[in-house]
């Protein structure tokens, strides 16, 4: 089933071919601003629920998990693994009446990193804002399941939602300031939106680069602003629809990618929609995203644009097993010099299909099969992943 990462949050954080998305992105800020206040307005007045509280209260979350993964091609040309096999994602939280402190790091073999970090404050009961490193709001896989594995039922996330680390084509952390609100529509529905602002990844080395917590950090960081406005027509029920607004400027420091596309900056607009529905004993989640990509290249400005988007399907079965299915498909990638940048990694198409079984509690074990397509080569992939949380 789906695992909605707000069941492990510790706190409530409650839940714009080209000229379109351009100018939908740049007005993303009043729109989101504008709909807040709407749905502030719809709240009912609960003064008991709003008053101050001085209870103190911490919190914290474990989430190992180890992988066995194989590949087969015949070009040699098959991505890097994505992730590490070994990690441990670790969520504290705090709060101490309106103020919420909550720290994610993920400890791997190869690395130490401070995935988010956000201080908080409880202006309302239905509203929160931030201040830090956290996961920009315009991400719909993301916005459901972070760091921690155990969350989602399948094993990888899907490309386009993909970390700055393993190689993603969109900025996913941010630093700066993320406002998010919930309120009621009418008896049962209810509207949630989410508005971060800040400072948007650059590119080095090949791949993104957020700004970091514990590393030295480059400079050269562009404004980047992201909105989620989700419609639930169960205020607490699992279903949503929603659209995903996002204007990122990224800025480029390594000298080679510079060169490929001839230009220092990137204005990367994006526009999403999504889904999500659980009927029964099935759940399903489809997302879209169309990106442009705007390259100030000499002796004029260029412009691309591309789509992608995924299906997942799962099925709750008896024994605790869920079988599952997703379909990712690019429409235009291939011809984006923007997405050529990880001609090895991205990949345009994938199909894959495996089974979870919760064998306890607390534990999981998934077998995911896959066939991929990127710009470079095909190939077929096998991963077997064992995934916790405690306590």
């Amino acid at each position: 089933m789906f695992r909605s990462a707000s069941r492990y949050r510790l706190m409530p954080m409650g839940k714009s071919e080209m000229r379109t998305l351009l100018d939908l992105a740049r007005r993303v800020r009043v729109a989101l601003c504008a709909a807040t206040a709407v749905g502030l307005a719809a709240v009912p007045a609960n003064t008991a629920a709003q008053e101050h509280h001085d209870d103190s209260d911490s919190d914290w979350l474990l989430f190992p998990a180890g992988q066995l993964v194989g590949r087969s091609d015949t070009t040699g040309q098959s991505p890097k693994n994505d992730y590490d096999n070994l990690l441990v994602d670790v969520l504290l939280s705090h709060s101490a009446g309106r103020f919420r402190a909550l720290a994610e790091t993920v400890v791997s073999p190869d690395e130490v990193e401070i995935e988010r970090l956000q201080f908080g404050w409880e202006f309302s009961e239905n509203l929160f804002g931030w201040a830090g490193r956290f996961h920009q709001p315009a991400s719909a896989w993301n916005t459901e399941h972070h760091h921690g594995q155990y969350l989602q039922t399948a094993i990888t996330r899907p490309q386009i939602e993909h970390w700055e680390d393993e190689y993603g084509l969109i900025p996913q952390h941010i630093a700066g300031l993320l406002f998010e609100t919930t309120g009621a529509i009418g008896r049962d529905a209810g509207l949630a939106m989410s508005l971060g602002a800040g400072a948007a990844p650059v590119i080095r080395d090949g791949r993104m680069e957020p700004v970091g917590v514990l590393r030295s950090n480059v400079g050269g960081h562009r404004a980047s602003w992201s909105g989620r406005l989700a419609y639930q027509p169960e205020l607490l029920g699992d279903d949503s629809f929603g659209i995903l607004l996002a204007q990122h400027d990224v800025h480029i420091v390594d000298p080679a990618v510079m060169a490929t596309l001839g230009s220092s900056d990137v204005r990367l607009n994006v526009g999403g929609a999504f889904a999500k529905l659980t009927r029964h004993d099935w759940h399903l989640q489809a997302t879209y995203y169309f990106v442009g990509a705007h390259l100030d290249t000499a002796p004029a400005s260029r412009s691309e644009q591309f789509g992608a988007g995924y299906l997942q399907v799962e099925r709750s079965l008896p024994q605790r097993l869920t079988p599952f299915a997703r379909l990712e498909l690019s429409a235009d990638a291939a011809r984006s010099s923007y997405v050529a940048l990880q001609a090895r990694q991205f990949q345009l198409r994938r199909q894959l299909a495996g089974l979870r079984w919760d064998l306890a509690h607390s534990q999981a074990l998934t077998l995911e099969i896959a066939h991929a397509t990127t710009l470079l080569a095909r190939f077929n992939e096998v991963r077997l992943q064992w995934s916790g949380v405690i306590p």
